[in-house]
């Protein structure tokens, strides 16, 4: 049975318009009041004013390019305004101490340490954990700290703990639960951009200090895990020892710090990918709007050839992409653009992703029987 929905009163138009922008035609779509406008400023700042204007008078508003007049805009109205969330300690400092512990566990397996049998030298692995915590807690509060000054609607991190023997990393990173669509595409890419590039000003002088402090010696027979390497984990591998490794039989054993800051590198690359709610997929959004679809379902398609062809690993993360939805939401204002100097920041983010890219990630090296690694 059909439920009936009564038109949307249309808002004081006259008043919530007076000065800003020239009205050239409404329409009552039921559930939402749409109208046509020329703004008499500049985008952001007409949007700015009469958001402000619409939530007073209890409205919400999405603006939208007018596809057949580019001087002019669509403005859908929507009755109601989005509650602000209570911040929740609690839940936020619950989830960071049983994350803390699960990268401990993970950091002292690690260390050859049985934490099962010995739950009591957990400590042990406190250089892997406090590295790995180190670069993703920085990475999440560059979002935090951002959003907040830009006036995103943004959460506290969520840390999502996940031990082992389900992980070796003893986490699945963290997630901001944005509460509302962002304004615009300007703050969508900063607050998107802000957690890797923070992550990166810790994670690269993790990952030379832990290399500096891992030996080099014969590559095990069998029965280990191989890292990926990537181009920038090459590059520093030769600056820090001099040569390209692996090479003739040798290879970095890395140690506790120098393998979490590989994988907070490895963390970042994932993020950066340009699908839907991740930090590339963001970015993308914030370039080339609705369009960043296709970038993200192209994405897709290369994880799942790579999964394939190379390395597992990617069918995991394709996976997880896809069902995370690959579409990104609109931001309220689509219309504004973000500018050169963010697309310069665009572009930086897309050569720091090539410079990460990893594309075999893990690739264990079975035991052979009757010979020892």
């Amino acid at each position: 049975m059909a439920t009936h929905v009564e038109p949307l009163t249309p808002p004081n138009l006259e008043q919530l318009c007076e000065g800003i922008c020239t009205v050239h035609w409404t329409r009552n779509d039921t559930a939402q009041y749409v109208i046509n406008a020329t703004p008499k400023g500049p985008s952001q700042q007409f949007f700015s004013l009469l958001q402000a204007r619409a939530r007073t008078a209890g409205y919400t508003i999405w603006m939208r390019a007018d596809t057949r007049n580019p001087a002019s805009v669509e403005v859908v109205f929507v009755a109601g305004v989005p509650p602000d969330a209570a911040t929740r300690w609690l839940l936020a400092s619950v989830l960071l101490f049983a994350t803390i512990l699960s990268c401990l566990a993970c950091g002292a397996l690690y260390r050859g340490v049985d934490v099962f049998a010995h739950p009591t030298h957990i400590l042990e692995g406190w250089p892997f954990a406090a590295t790995l915590l180190g670069i993703l807690a920085t990475h999440e509060m560059g979002h935090y700290i951002v959003g907040r000054w830009r006036g995103a609607p943004v959460s506290l991190p969520y840390f999502i703990p996940l031990p082992p023997p389900l992980s070796f990393t003893g986490t699945l990173g963290a997630v901001i639960v944005q509460r509302e669509p962002m304004r615009d595409r300007r703050m969508l890419l900063d607050v998107g951009l802000a957690g890797p590039f923070a992550g990166l000003l810790v994670a690269v002088p993790l990952l030379i200090y832990g290399l500096v402090n891992s030996p080099v010696g014969p590559v095990p027979t069998s029965g280990y895990i191989q890292e990926g390497n990537s181009a920038f984990y090459l590059l520093s591998k030769f600056l820090v020892f001099g040569k390209m490794l692996p090479y003739n039989g040798m290879d970095v054993q890395l140690n506790d710090v120098a393998f979490a800051a590989w994988i907070g590198l490895l963390v970042t690359m994932f993020n950066l990918l340009p699908i839907g709610q991740l930090d590339g997929g963001h970015a993308a959004y914030a370039v080339f709007g609705a369009k960043s679809i296709y970038l993200a379902y192209g994405a897709i398609a290369f994880c799942l050839l790579l999964g394939i062809f190379v390395d597992n690993t990617w069918l995991v993360w394709g996976m997880i992409a896809t069902l995370s939805n690959p579409r990104h939401p609109a931001p309220f204002d689509d219309v504004t653009t973000i500018g050169w100097r963010r697309t310069v920041l665009a572009i930086l983010a897309l050569l720091v992703l090539l410079f990460l890219l990893t594309p075999a990630p893990m690739q264990p090296v079975p035991a052979i029987p009757g010979i020892s690694g």
